[in-house]
């Protein structure tokens, strides 16, 4: 049974999705912004169906928080412009569902998202989607470069990959300064710490990514 946020301010329709979802899920509610996020940092969540339309604190400002702890979001919102979409996209979200909605749609994007979790390679892996690296003891919310970076020396434990070839894996054509790879490589240092994987320096050639 997986652990669900649900995060809406509208009471009729978070009673409606609450009615669907706690079937087969454990779920918890949230009338606004600030609840969600204290919720996020006293409790664990397998994932958070969000509306962005909150009082309080933002939808954008929720996903945030859960982007940085990891935590994949399907956001629920009226708005539909193809910015907002995008926008939404950008910030991390999964997916995004637009107003008026089907809760029944809704739950089988849920459980496909969760099936398709449960089913993935016993770890490390990254979810692409959510750009989050999923550990046997953790799970590491990254940028969108760094799940790139780190993607292609997964594909590689143990390779020693140089500036120019991360450049051109990573950014492709885009001219970018080498400390860009490097501060990427920094980043990812911090956040790869207990979690069995470290990138390591090799003078002269470049880094190569080992897991323990």
């Amino acid at each position: 049974m997986a652990r669900i946020l649900l995060v809406e301010d509208d009471p009729t329709m978070r009673e409606i999705m609450k009615l669907y979802f706690e079937k087969s899920h454990d779920v918890s509610l949230a009338e606004d912004g600030l609840l969600a996020v204290k919720f996020m940092n006293e409790e664990r969540f397998d994932i958070i169906v969000l509306d962005l339309i909150l009082p309080k604190l933002s939808g954008d400002s929720v996903a945030q928080v859960a982007n940085a702890k990891g935590i994949p979001v399907i956001m629920v919102t009226a708005k539909n412009s193809e910015a907002d979409i995008l926008n939404g996209l950008r910030i991390g979200a999964l997916d995004y569902v637009t107003k008026p909605f089907s809760p029944k749609v809704l739950l089988a994007k849920v459980d496909n998202f969760l099936k398709r979790l449960s089913n993935s390679p016993k770890l490390p892996t990254i979810d692409i989607i959510s750009r989050t690296l999923i550990t046997k003891d953790a799970r590491v919310a990254l940028s969108p470069t760094e799940t790139s970076l780190l993607s292609e020396m997964m594909k590689k434990p143990g390779k020693a990959f140089n500036r120019h070839k991360l450049m051109e894996l990573v950014w492709g054509r885009k001219e970018v300064s080498k400390r860009i790879v490097d501060a990427t490589v920094k980043n990812l240092r911090k956040k790869l710490k207990g979690t069995g994987m470290e990138i390591r320096t090799i003078v002269g050639i470049g880094y190569v990514l080992e897991i323990k």
